[in-house]
């Protein structure tokens, strides 16, 4: 198989030949390790992942050699991290949303990344085009604390922006299907820490889940697998997730006390689940042989169908590269060997 195929396969619960993998984000000093590249497209190839992680482009105005403001109208620092760091947002007065003017979904440019991918990869990995379900936009034309307390103080223009930002993923989706042949979209919106929700249950249902039932159907009726991602105990909102139609929840959170075995038991007949080798425990600060003994026992535990072994959120510059090849090759060489006994035994099932 492929690694697109094993994506594909693992997405709609079967058993590829091998537990496929694939990540978020892996931090530049990471790759540079590993594969002597820090641009995450060349570096996921070069790794033999199953997937390659896409965003959009946008363009960037560098006010100094660390800061930027973006097409959205954010303002951002660059840290060292994947993800810069937000410092400004553009909407000032959600009142007034109205007035403020998205990027071109449709720019050329937006797609430079998407359409390198495609080209480096030629089919053998799957492409996973990352958007949003909604609450991260809001985070970044807001700011943060402005977009906790709008959606309690102004619940109708908050919804009315939401929407407006679902349309623009939509669109993004639509492009990247109809002129690329995208299959499967990612969504990495937390809306949830390991104490729980960030916000009341009640909130969430009343303001966010009509505009995420509303764009998870929207990625669906495209053709598209969904995968959603959110770090934190996730579990007030996981059946509504999984009624609206994701095909993969990320990472089973284990700072949130989520058990990799216990959520395949509970909801591995509905939808795949990808993770959860801890990011900020065995890979940071274990050694070779642990990390080994945590895929070994990750597989033993979840079976071989519907599953996308990774790390418990992304390759961040903590983790040894040491302790992430490790974990790749372990999983070659354990989760080929895993899926090939599971084909065995229910072959023998069928015919016994």
């Amino acid at each position: 198989m492929t690694g697109r195929q094993r994506i594909l396969t693992a997405l709609q619960r079967e058993t590829p030949d091998c537990v496929p993998t694939f990540e978020w984000f892996i931090d530049a000093a990471v790759t540079r390790a590993l594969v002597g590249t820090t641009e995450p497209v060349a570096a996921a190839h070069e790794l033999d992942l199953d997937a390659v992680n896409v965003r959009a482009d946008y363009k960037k105005q560098f006010l100094d050699s660390s800061t930027f403001v973006d097409e959205w109208g954010v303002k951002r620092m660059l840290t060292g991290d994947c993800v810069p760091h937000v410092l400004e947002s553009p909407i000032k007065d959600i009142a007034c949303h109205r007035d403020y003017r998205f990027p071109d979904a449709a720019a050329p440019h937006r797609f430079e990344t998407l359409e390198r991918a495609l080209k480096l990869v030629d089919g053998r990995r799957a492409i996973i085009w990352n958007l949003r379900d909604g609450f991260s936009d809001m985070r970044d034309l807001l700011g943060y604390e402005e977009a906790m307390m709008q959606m309690l103080l102004e619940p109708e223009h908050y919804a009315a922006l939401l929407d407006r930002v679902v349309d623009y993923n939509l669109a993004l989706a639509r492009i990247g299907v109809e002129r690329f042949g995208v299959e499967v979209v990612a969504t990495t919106d937390d809306v949830a820490n390991a104490k729980g929700l960030l916000m009341s249950p009640a909130s969430y249902f009343d303001v966010i889940a009509p505009a995420f039932r509303k764009v998870i159907g929207g990625y669906r009726s495209l053709g598209c697998h969904v995968i959603k991602h959110c770090d934190g105990d996730v579990r007030p909102l996981l059946n509504f997730w999984v009624e609206c139609g994701i095909s993969c929840l990320d990472p089973i959170d284990p700072a949130a006390g989520l058990h990799m075995p216990t959520m395949k038991e509970q909801y591995g007949d509905r939808i795949c689940l990808k993770g959860n080798i801890d990011c900020a425990g065995v890979l940071q600060s274990g050694t070779v042989g642990e990390v080994e003994t945590a895929v070994r026992d990750l597989l033993r535990g979840c079976g071989r169908s519907g599953i996308i072994l990774s790390s418990s959120n992304s390759i961040h510059r903590g983790v040894k590269p040491e302790n992430y090849m490790a974990m790749v090759q372990a999983l070659r060489r354990e989760g080929r060997d895993a899926a090939r006994k599971s084909v065995e035994s229910a072959h023998a099932d069928v015919t016994s």
